[in-house]
């Protein structure tokens, strides 16, 4: 069975000994316009432990660096060659390949901002006198009865910081989107979260990137914390297709 981790052209030199999953190296098959990157794997399903995970954005990333690559959803599988050659019919491969033209000399970052929470809720409690009164009397109440208080004060603090982070989000994407040629923004579930965006980036202009996310991070020290993540494979622009 064949992993198929994405498609590249076909002049794509695969990185020296890349493992992969499975058995062997990772190597090309060609289906003329454009190849699929993939690797030997037993017919057992590939379940999505960490190291699968790893082993599948490490070759993806490694060949990034170099050449434009469309990934492939992950656990993407076929039988043999044949199979493959099937799974990529020739009258869409044309539209592949420019996909892939359309990508290249670019790469994906990751970034990841999240709140430092004690000086957002500082924040909140200098601006709202509810929370403000609200806190000062839990401190003098046993927990059995201050759930009503509790619940009210979680209400607001929660409230106060989504207000925030609309502001905060918006602020960092005006920031970030002039050195990018596309941004995305993942959604993101915890209250302390601000945004996570991946933008897609000239590698000529990743330098310029990286400079106004570290005055992005300087302007927000203790306040604001940053990760990034990159340069990586497009994951996020390429279509569900």
């Amino acid at each position: 069975m064949l992993y198929v981790y994405g498609l590249v052209l076909p002049d794509t030199d695969v990185p020296a000994e890349q493992a992969g999953l499975g058995e062997g190296d990772v190597h090309l098959v060609g289906l003329g316009e454009i190849a699929a990157l993939t690797s030997e794997v037993p017919d057992a399903e590939v379940v999505g432990v960490p190291a699968e995970i790893r082993a599948y954005t490490a070759v993806l990333d490694g060949v990034a660096a170099a050449r434009p690559v469309l990934p492939m959803r992950f656990g993407t599988a076929v039988l043999d060659e044949e199979a493959m050659a099937e799974a990529f019919p020739v009258d869409r491969r044309g539209a592949l390949a420019e996909d892939l033209r359309r990508l290249d000399g670019l790469a994906q970052l990751t970034v990841r901002a999240r709140y430092v929470q004690d000086a957002v809720l500082a924040e909140l409690v200098a601006e709202d006198a509810e929370v403000a009164e609200l806190r000062a009397l839990l401190q003098d109440l046993p927990t059995d009865a201050t759930y009503d208080t509790r619940i009210r004060l979680g209400e607001l603090v929660v409230r106060g910081f989504a207000r925030k982070r609309a502001h905060d989000a918006a602020h960092i994407l005006d920031e970030l989107t002039p050195f990018a040629v596309d941004v995305r923004e993942h959604e993101t579930g915890l209250v302390d979260d601000v945004v996570e965006i991946a933008a897609l980036v000239r590698r000529t202009g990743l330098a310029k990137f990286d400079a106004a996310l570290e005055g992005l991070a300087a302007r927000s020290h203790g306040r604001i914390t940053f990760r990034l993540v990159g340069p990586q494979a497009p994951y996020d622009f390429v279509g569900e297709e």
